[in-house]
């Protein structure tokens, strides 16, 4: 109850902002919000090559997307201790004509009604339930619903990847077919460009040079609900490692959600990166995916290399979020339940490079080198 309150208290306090700054007239202005950022740095470059937009980046806690190297943009820390960019932020976002976010944003329900709002998200593709799909919501008080709800209503436009991904926006957001930008997604053209992949994979080895001899595993598991501070992996890496032998090294990420890494795990093999290193670039010199629920398979998919899933939760997390379909039909790869199994799997693993293609194309539909550019497009001449 008392959330709700200060959740309500603090879209009162963003209301009668927006409603000081409507003596402002629009201007030619577009406005990012971002939690995370890498969608946006990406249209950011192509807009700054097509228009004169004044474009100006509110950054929260969350965001650690750099964006000191793109000329003549306005950063703002968009966080109330930042108290006078965050009233700066409202001010641009009142006197803009389009917002686009890449997160759930509360403050949608109290923005004036002339802005444009477009959702880049932050994934390319699911394989769990979120928003008003999520069972868990059932457990939230009416008011929230209403306020999720009221949220999802104020995106006017959702950029996707694929019709499978406008599909599920469809149930999770309750939208309609035209609410879709069929742009592809702007983060993914980085695995178009062979130059900054290149660049990426240098400076990867740089940091962690016994990658150059080694068959790099990257295991990525997704967050758990209840596990933000620190996440219990019921996994024996190290016993992994030393059964599959020393051609192989292990590279531990996990989501950037959770805050304590695993720094406690210790093997010469196995590194455990912290949450500043960018996933995009750890894809680059990684030869085999390990996941369980996350929608880094979608974008690993365009390296055509094999994945492993290993949900060693898979009925807990079945229960607790839900699953858009079958779970063993939305992964291309194996899935194992044991650390025999998946040890076997490495060693022994009979690839089809057929089921990544078909699963790229099922996902990256539109994501084909100029998303950017198509988005940055359809800003400037709507």
């Amino acid at each position: 109850m008392r959330k709700e309150w200060l959740i309500q208290l603090f879209l009162m306090i963003n209301k009668s902002l927006f409603g000081l700054f409507s003596i402002f007239p629009s201007r030619k202005k577009v406005v990012f919000l971002c939690d995370f950022g890498d969608n946006a740095n990406h249209t950011i470059k192509s807009l700054l090559h097509k228009d004169s937009h004044k474009i100006v980046v509110l950054k929260t806690a969350k965001c650690t997307e750099d964006f000191s190297q793109l000329q003549g943009i306005v950063t703002l820390n968009f966080e109330f201790k930042h108290l006078f960019d965050y009233i700066k932020g409202i001010y641009h976002i009142a006197t803009s004509k389009k917002l686009l976010i890449d997160n759930y944003v509360p403050i949608l329900t109290v923005i004036p009604k002339h802005i444009e709002c477009i959702q880049l998200w932050h994934a390319a593709g699911a394989i769990k339930k979120f928003a008003l799909s999520d069972p868990s919501i059932s457990y939230r008080s009416p008011k929230a619903i209403q306020r999720f709800r009221d949220v999802y209503d104020r995106m006017d436009k959702i950029v996707v990847g694929s019709e499978q991904m406008s599909k599920i926006f469809r149930l999770a957001l309750h939208k309609e077919p035209d609410a879709f930008l069929r742009t592809g997604i702007p983060r993914t053209d980085f695995y178009f460009d062979e130059p900054a992949m290149m660049q990426a994979r240098r400076e990867l080895v740089k940091l962690y040079p016994q990658i150059v001899t080694k068959k790099v595993l990257l295991y990525a598991p997704t967050f758990r609900d209840f596990e933000l501070q620190s996440q219990s992996i019921p996994i024996n890496f190290s016993r992994i490692m030393d059964e599959i032998g020393d051609d192989y090294l292990l590279l531990v990420k996990l989501h950037p959600a959770v805050k304590q890494s695993m720094q406690s795990l210790s093997h010469e093999r196995i590194i455990v990166l912290d949450n500043h290193v960018p996933i995009h670039k750890l894809l680059t010199v990684t030869e085999f995916l390990i996941s369980d629920y996350s929608s880094i398979p979608f974008e690993f998919a365009f390296f055509n290399k094999p994945q492993i899933f290993y949900p060693y939760d898979l009925d807990q997390y079945r229960m607790s979020r839900g699953f858009w379909s079958e779970y063993a039909t939305m992964v291309p790869g194996p899935v194992v339940d044991s650390d025999d199994e998946l040890i076997h799997t490495i060693l022994h693993m009979d690839f089809d490079a057929r089921v990544i293609e078909d699963y790229s194309a099922q996902w990256n539909t539109f994501s084909k080198g100029n998303s950017a550019d198509q988005l940055a497009e359809y800003i400037v001449s709507s």
